[in-house]
Order: C-alpha cells, then structure tokens, then sequence
C-alpha cells in the first residue's frame, strides 16, 4: 500500500517547523500517511525537481520563499484566492493534475480572530509576496489598510493586482498614519538575521494600544517587537499564521482539521 507522501519545498529549507507541525498532526489523528518531509528546491530548478517529486509519489507539497510564484505557474488549476495572488502555498497531485491554494491569507486572518481588528485601521510594511496574503486577509476585515515599501512602485503594484484600495505611504506620512493604527504588521525579512535591526518605523509614535504583528518566527522576539513592547503595545510574531495556514493545507490532504492544542504547543517548544 503506497502512504501519502507530503513535504514542504523551498530554499532555504532548514529552518523549517512545517515537518514538527505536520508529523505531530499525522501522529495525533492517525492519518495513513508517511512522515513530513522539508526538501531543498532552487528556484531554477523548480519545475524538474517537483517533476520528479510527483514522479516519486508525493501527494501535496507545502511550498515557501522564494517559490510560490513557480508553484502558481506550475499549476493546471488554481483555487481563486491562488488566483487572487498568483502565489500558490500549497498543492495536491491528483488525477486531475496539480491543483494549488493559498492557505496564507486564512492562516493570518485566524491568527488574530480574537483581536478585534475587523473594520479598524491597519499598516502593512512591506509589499513581496506575505505582503499580499496580508493585505488580502485585511481586505476581507474589511479594514482600512496603509501600506509602506521602499519602492513605492512594488506597493503599487500590489494594489493593482489585487484589486483593494489603500493608502500608499512615504516615510513622512507612515509615521503619522501609525499614530492612529490599530495594527501595525511587518512583512519584510528585516530582522531574521541575528542582531539586524528593523527600524522602519518611530516607534514612540506608536499607539500603545495598538497590536504589533512581525511575521518573522524565528527569532520569536525581533528587536522590532521588543521595541513596540517597551511603548506598551502587544505583540505577536508569525508562529500562529504558520500553524493556522498549515491546518488549513493538512485539510485539503487529508480531510481532517487537526487539533491545534498544548501537545503541538509543547513539540513546538512553545509553553
């Protein structure tokens, strides 16, 4: 009998906690699949390599930076928030072909359910590809979203493909928007390497009352969150959006919504 066979791709691949999440997840709900694997894919070799991957029997990948745009393109079909984005997260292999979604924009938007955000003021920092998954949850929120990027061309870019008005922001008018903000959320990779600061914002401008949301997971505390901490706001970082985007990519493999509790808290090293 032949098991699914899942795994995450991307370059690079090691920092990876999808194979922790998935293989806890396949344990605890007696799915009959074999274990998670994270695989190193180039970017240029993106179609070859995920040939053979299906070739080998492999029924969904995960797929990260840099390649969810190749993922899109790779499809036969797409569901219409992939469309939306021209970004595919995840695929399944079936019959029919390579089908892809994009779990990212659900996986965000549960993150913070509880928060109260829906319909308030929001700055998205950054404009690549977590960017749009973002602006696309905060669309559905119905929030008023202000997005800043150091190319301003890409910011407007971003708008134009998803169809959503916001306000594009200078580092003049960033600094006055988030006085207001309710959600200030960073996007960019500033502040993933050790000791690199992330000083796109003044951060006494910030509303203490404001929610400050970083991306970034590992390190879990950026200087850019422990900056809004010291302006008594609260803080997140992107351990709950990776959780809650992979519950949604283990549905579509396996028909099954697995339970996020303190035992995948605990394999995560999370108290």
């Amino acid at each position: 009998m032949t098991h699914k066979k899942t795994a995450v791709i991307g370059d690079p691949i090691d920092h990876s906690l999808s194979p922790k999440i998935h293989n806890h997840w396949i344990e605890a709900e007696r799915i009959d699949a074999a274990a998670y694997q994270k695989i190193s894919i180039k970017k240029e070799n993106f179609n070859r390599d995920v040939d053979r991957l299906i070739d080998k029997g492999y029924y969904g990948l995960n797929v990260t930076v840099p390649l969810k745009e190749d993922a899109y393109k790779y499809c036969d079909n797409t569901s219409d928030v992939a469309k939306t984005l021209k970004a595919v997260n995840t695929l399944i292999i079936n019959n029919d072909g390579v089908y892809g979604d994009n779990t990212d924009p659900i996986g965000f938007e549960k993150s913070i359910a509880n928060r109260g955000l829906n319909k308030k003021l929001c700055v998205v920092l950054g404009a690549g590809g977590s960017a749009r998954a973002v602006v696309y949850a905060l669309k559905q929120m119905k929030c008023e979203i202000g997005i800043y990027n150091r190319t301003k061309k890409n910011a407007e870019s971003l708008l134009s493909d998803l169809g959503v008005e916001a306000t594009i922001l200078t580092e003049t008018t960033l600094n006055e928007f988030i006085a207001s903000s309710h959600l200030i959320v960073n996007t960019t990779s500033l502040g993933q390497q050790k000791g690199e600061q992330n000083n796109l914002i003044d951060f006494n401008k910030l509303n203490s009352s404001a929610h400050v949301y970083d991306l970034i997971y590992n390190p879990s505390r950026t200087t850019f969150l422990r900056h809004a901490e010291k302006n008594g706001c609260t803080v997140q970082n992107g351990l709950e959006m990776l959780i809650y985007q992979a519950a949604h990519s283990f549905k579509l493999w396996h028909d099954t919504m697995p339970e996020i509790d303190e035992g995948l808290m605990g394999v995560l090293g999370v108290n």
